[in-house]
């Protein structure tokens, strides 16, 4: 008996120590900021064989490789395609490809292709220069058609063109190259204007989606019983249960967006990182259609799957990157086919375009000559739409000819009058864009929606920054406080023209916003309140914020607008010396950076450097001859001088042409008339002046003193008295207006 309860208790004891070695094992973890390296994807392909062998072969394992006889598509048996009096040779010299054309200085020469790039429906080739700069050659082969062909076929593209091939807009280092390969660093140096990238893969291997691989290795190689408590399986969350990470993965090069910051790994925050363009510019149609290459993300944004949750390998294959079913079928795995996929739904011949969902909920446009990709919004056709802001519609790209107005009609019999009453943000979107009255009012309520599209909602509080009444305002203020850092970040772009106290009012707040495009927007704004009081804690947050700004771009210190970025915030933060050296350095890069040399200018002239400021001034307009506030600023610096008088009018002239609403070109074009004797001509400006902004007192003032000078007495007075009922809150100049109220009347015999 005795032995026995031994032996239990010797498995008792066993058991508790199995139990706490279990409950050891299970507790012990790896730090959350443990680092993470790359390894390879022969290193995933030990384990994940399935996985490789659907990779292998996919779009992602074909985005760039060095050029050899195994991957180059395109024929090279001394092949010639001219253009625009350009005729490129595509030719071989034994395994070495290359492509005679017009080089740098539009002088033909002969270049060796290094990578392919790409693999279907087009592969273009890339050249490496000297410098490390690799450039994208403007012939590109088409793998359907068998065929060369240029990529800008209908523009005449010469060396001194932007859109030259070995230009920025062409480069491979800072365009292309972070998604096309991967674990990419960039590498540029500034004081040598040179690059020294590098990928640890040539292609879009396994970690560009799932993150760095080594921790991974390392806990799947432990001889612990279980994963990572802290760390889980060591890499990006994408099979998480909310579709965000798995979304912002892709997104990070399915989307049209610009740079925030270097450093991004598959599972990050997208916002951390990038920020996706809006609706607000020109890059989309005005209903969200894509236009531009707007590639996948920011449409998807704004359809309603997006809201419900839905993510990219519901219907893509993660590995092979194809369609997980063909057709119809597809959609049919989550929309009932039997209420969708029939004539009583989308009223066409079974068999025939019009029956396939696509084509009606995700209709293509072609990019790249040969491209053609999908709206991933997955909208209903609106022809309603098209009737009355010309944009396009899924019904006339089959019936183009028919009109729209046909179209709208048949949607209307088919599914009845809700549909063309359904409110649409395309209103809104088009009056705020063309700065109309009634976008005030459109605006608002796509702006406060807080249930609809995070893209629309962004958009509409940009276009609403235009705008000045109370309920913009409030809106705008609002907006700081949406859950979507996507539109936080545009409203706080709409404090660009407020006044100090209210930047740091409404700003400061956000320093320490959980997402980096929130806090550095935030801190590249308050560079201007740099000099007034804040509490010890947020200066801290705003300090951070800011250098995390200035690494931003220094990330991008290839790209002019990353200097000339900066020299706006040491401007703000009064070191002129680091100011100037960015925007000469944004003009050393790209020469015909006409913002910087505006920038520069003001400084220079500031400074009493006028005679350099009129040379920079005037080099501006010349790249951007209709840039208003170079001719703005030129006028003023040259009014100046009474010598200079009438080239400052010819110079506020042609602000005013190109910009007839600008009040302050008219009042002091005004101004310049008048020191001119010229006061017909005068009065006529500085009464446009005040018409465009009549709540500006010193507009109406100028033209109370033009009368007097006249001794135009009863206008005088009249001017006088709207004056004085603006009431201006500087006191003392109160009093001179009433002051010179009386003397008009003492004048005029009153």
């Amino acid at each position: 008996m005795l032995n026995r309860m031994k032996v239990g208790l010797g498995f008792i004891g066993i058991a508790v120590i199995a139990a706490l070695a279990i409950g050891a094992d299970w507790w012990v973890a790896r730090p959350l900021d443990t680092p993470r390296r790359f390894v390879g994807r022969e290193t995933c392909a030990r384990c994940h064989q399935n996985e490789t062998k659907a990779w292998t072969g996919s779009d992602h394992d074909l985005a760039m490789d060095l050029a050899t006889p195994e991957t180059v598509l395109g024929d090279f048996n001394d092949r010639e395609l001219t253009h625009f009096g350009i005729t490129s040779r595509m030719h071989r010299d034994g395994d070495s490809y290359q492509m005679t054309t017009d080089g740098p200085d539009g002088q033909m020469e002969t270049f060796e292709i290094k990578y392919t790039f790409g693999v279907h429906p087009l592969q273009q080739y890339l050249v490496e220069f000297d410098d490390g700069r690799v450039q994208c050659l403007p012939v590109a082969w088409d793998t359907q058609r068998q065929r060369w062909f240029h990529l800008y076929p209908d523009e005449k593209i010469d060396s001194e063109d932007i859109l030259h091939w070995t230009k920025p807009a062409q480069n491979w280092n800072h365009m292309c190259a972070e998604c096309h390969s991967t674990n990419v660093h960039k590498n540029y140096d500034l004081r040598s204007d040179t690059f020294h990238t590098t990928f640890s893969e040539i292609d879009v291997s396994c970690e560009t989606c799932h993150g760095p691989g080594s921790l991974h290795v390392e806990l799947a190689t432990a001889k612990s019983l279980f994963w990572d408590r802290r760390q889980g399986f060591g890499l990006a969350q994408l099979k998480a249960t909310g579709s965000k990470t798995q979304l912002d993965t892709c997104a990070k090069c399915h989307s049209r967006r610009r740079n925030v910051h270097a450093g991004f790994h598959g599972g990050d925050e997208l916002l951390d990182y990038y920020e996706p363009e809006t609706l607000d510019g020109e890059l989309y149609y005005v209903d969200g259609q894509i236009l531009e290459e707007d590639y996948v993300y920011g449409s998807f944004l704004q359809s309603l799957m997006y809201r419900k949750g839905v993510r990219c390998t519901d219907c893509h294959d993660p590995h092979t990157a194809r369609l997980k079913a063909k057709g119809n079928q597809l959609c049919n795995r989550c929309h009932q086919p039997a209420k969708y996929d029939t004539p009583r739904h989308h009223h066409h011949l079974a068999s025939s375009p019009g029956a396939a969902c696509v084509e009606c909920h995700m209709p293509e446009r072609t990019y790249m000559v040969v491209d053609p990709r999908r709206d991933h919004a997955i909208r209903v056709p609106r022809p309603d739409l098209s009737v009355t802001f010309n944009t396009p519609n899924a019904c006339n790209r089959c019936h183009d000819d028919q009109t729209a107005q046909w179209s709208a009609n048949h949607i209307v019999n088919w599914y009845g009058e809700k549909r063309r009453h359904t409110p649409h943000y395309a209103a809104a979107i088009d009056a705020g864009r063309k700065g109309l009255a009634k976008g005030e009012t459109l605006l608002q309520p796509w702006a406060r929606q807080r249930s609809g599209s995070p893209m629309v909602r962004a958009s509409a509080v940009a276009l609403l920054g235009q705008y000045h009444g109370q309920q913009s305002i409030d809106t705008i203020q609002r907006a700081l406080d949406d859950p979507e850092a996507l539109v936080r970040a545009a409203a706080i772009r709409q404090f660009e023209l407020r006044s100090d106290d209210e930047v740091m009012r409404s700003l400061l707040p956000l320093v320490d916003d959980p997402i980096r495009l929130v806090r550095t927007e935030a801190a590249r704004l308050l560079t201007r309140t740099d000099r007034m009081p804040m509490p010890e804690d947020q200066r801290a947050a705003y300090r951070s914020a800011l250098k995390e700004y200035i690494d931003g771009q220094m990330d991008m210190a290839d790209q002019a607008a990353a200097h000339h970025n900066l020299g706006v915030i040491y401007s703000n933060l009064g070191q002129t010396d680091r100011a100037e050296s960015e925007y000469r350095t944004a003009i050393r890069i790209q020469p015909r950076f006409a913002m910087s040399r505006y920038y520069l200018a003001i400084m220079l002239n500031e400074r009493g450097e006028t005679e350099e400021a009129e040379r920079q001034l005037r080099d501006a307009i010349a790249e951007v001859p209709e840039f208003v506030d170079a001719y703005y600023a030129l006028g003023l610096l040259l009014a100046a001088n009474p010598d200079r008088m009438e080239e400052a009018v010819r110079a506020l002239e042609q602000a005013v042409r190109i910009d007839p609403d600008n009040a302050a070109a008219h009042y002091n074009l005004g101004l310049a008339w008048q020191k001119l004797g010229r006061m017909d001509t005068a009065q006529r400006e500085l009464q446009a002046a005040s018409r465009l902004a009549p709540a500006v007192h010193r507009y109406q003032r100028a033209v109370v003193i033009l009368f007097a000078q006249t001794k135009r007495w009863s206008r005088a007075i009249r001017a006088s008295e709207r004056l004085l009922a603006l009431h201006d809150p500087d006191p003392r100049q109160y009093i001179e207006d009433q002051r010179m109220h009386r003397y008009l009347l003492h004048q005029s015999g009153s």
